[in-house]
């Protein structure tokens, strides 16, 4: 019972941490060549996300993942008016709101079919 448990939350938590390092990367480094800091950082968080989605087995993984990222994001730019990492402009929206428009999408997307229905084999009946 306990490997069970250790086995399902060791890979979250590793999503997680790798999340929190990606997160702090993108948002540290999203306004050093306006726009394309920004969209290199997006994409990096896309690729991310969506990797997590096709490698488990369900959207834990993914889920974790963009959690470290978003949660880095907020601790960064704690504050009303921002801070000096995530500034209230419109860089910084796009940052915030972007990964939560990959998040979204990517969660929300339906399961992926296994690569075994891709093998050409065509399901046959029994007795046939």
């Amino acid at each position: 019972m306990a490997h069970t448990v250790i086995s399902a939350t060791l890979p979250a938590l590793g999503a997680f941490v790798a999340g929190v390092f990606i997160g702090a990367v993108v948002t540290l480094h999203h306004r050093s060549l306006p726009p394309l800091g920004l969209i290199l950082g997006l994409v990096l968080v896309a690729a991310y996300v969506m990797g997590l989605r096709v490698l488990g087995r369900n959207r834990t993984l993914a889920l974790s993942g963009v959690l470290g990222v978003l949660v880095t994001q907020m601790v960064l730019s704690a504050g009303l008016g921002g801070s000096f990492v995530v500034v209230a402009e419109p860089l910084g929206y796009g940052l915030t709101l972007g990964v939560v428009v990959i998040a979204l999408v990517v969660l929300a997307w339906p399961k992926l079919p296994s690569a075994a229905r891709y093998d050409g084999a065509r399901p046959t009946r029994e007795g046939d």
